[in-house]
């Protein structure tokens, strides 16, 4: 779990990064960038969110492609069903 919430975590600071920088720009720079520096923070934020609630509720079943396959975000609104263990 540590992994995959660091690099979240470290993406939401890249974006603060990309907002920073985004602020020295003029206009239309500074327009693109405040909106990919809020896609980026919130996308990563979002993910340690599902990430804690699928440790915390017991939800993870597996890693998969993704890293939570067959596990639980509250954001998707779909509970995945467990397949049974051989």
């Amino acid at each position: 779990m540590t992994h995959s919430v660091g690099l979240l975590l470290l993406a939401a600071v890249g974006g603060y990064w990309v907002l920073e920088r985004a602020e020295t720009h003029k206009k239309g720079l500074k327009r693109i960038g405040r909106l990919v520096a809020a896609v980026v923070m919130i996308v990563s934020l979002v993910g340690v969110l599902c990430k804690v609630w699928c440790v915390a509720s017991g939800n993870c079943v597996g890693m998969g492609k993704w890293g939570m396959h067959g596990g639980y975000c509250p954001m998707s609104g779909k509970i995945p069903h467990a397949s049974p263990a051989p």
